[in-house]
């Protein structure tokens, strides 16, 4: 009787030696797979990396330029889907207008325009975005820096309906330098052949038939021209765009319901 008690317990503590060896097994299995890193762990590194800034230089006037066009270099990405609750849009940005165009990809690598908005709303003028009241945008811009840009106009580049330009300030401006975050959208109308006429003596430019005809079919707001910097041009979604104007809007044309950002470069 002793003796089958002293196997039972030999026995039992054999299987629980065992078991704890199996475990242990396991727990080393699963610590060895958490420490390789997967892709989607190493995108996600990035992606908070780019967010705080970690590894990143805080622009200035001083050295935006310069920073911009050597990170373009390994980035030529130049196209953005903007999504909103109407839908997406696509968005083309100009290879001519290079600092710009990479300026823009740069704020949505760092997730800039994730917490954005648009905000103001304007029926056959434009909407325009990349700001917002809530606090992590700015906290954003400090992170990333505050900064202008030099003005790349060229006169191929005008705004007709669809075009994407940069806002500026026009106080204490007379460089015309464009705002870094703040970006607009035309939607505009039609424009006949008298104010056309009028706007190329103001301006001192002539359209070409092109262009003309453009304004008069499609639209826009030519007294933009000169006075910001044409970027890009909407692809797909002039629709959604669209029915973003067409937002009940305050006195301010500020939107009195939320119009949330998100973008993304695709290739």
């Amino acid at each position: 009787m002793n003796f089958s008690k002293s196997a039972i317990i030999m026995y039992t503590s054999v299987l629980l030696i065992g078991c704890v060896e199996e475990k242990n097994t396991e727990i080393e299995e699963i610590q060895s797979e958490k420490s390789i890193t997967s892709p989607i762990d190493k995108e996600l590194e990035e992606r908070v990396a780019a967010m705080l800034g970690i590894g990143y230089p805080k622009l200035t006037n001083d050295n935006a330029q310069e920073f911009l066009l050597k990170w373009g270099e390994k980035n030529a990405i130049r196209n953005v889907i903007l999504e909103t609750k109407h839908g997406e849009i696509e968005l083309e940005l100009f290879d001519e207008t290079p600092l710009h165009s990479l300026n823009f990809l740069y704020k949505i690598h760092r997730q800039y325009y994730t917490e954005t908005e648009f905000t103001r709303v304007v029926p056959e003028f434009v909407i325009q975005g990349g700001n917002s009241e809530e606090e992590t945008p700015q906290q954003q811009r400090f992170l990333i820096g505050q900064h202008t840009l030099k003005p790349e106009f060229n006169e191929n580049m005008v705004h007709v309906r669809g075009a994407l330009a940069m806002s500026r300030s026009y106080s204490n401006n007379p460089d015309k330098l464009s705002s870094s975050y703040d970006f607009y959208i035309v939607i505009g109308r039609r424009i006949g052949d008298v104010e056309i006429a009028q706007i190329e003596a103001e301006k001192g430019r002539k359209y070409s038939e092109n262009q003309k005809n453009a304004y008069k079919e499609i639209g826009g707001a030519p007294h933009l021209d000169g006075e910001h910097t044409v970027f890009g041009r909407v692809v797909s979604g002039m629709d959604v765009v669209d029915r973003i104007a067409d937002t009940p809007r305050d006195d301010s044309d500020w939107p009195l319901e939320k119009l949330g950002i998100k973008m993304r470069a695709v290739e």
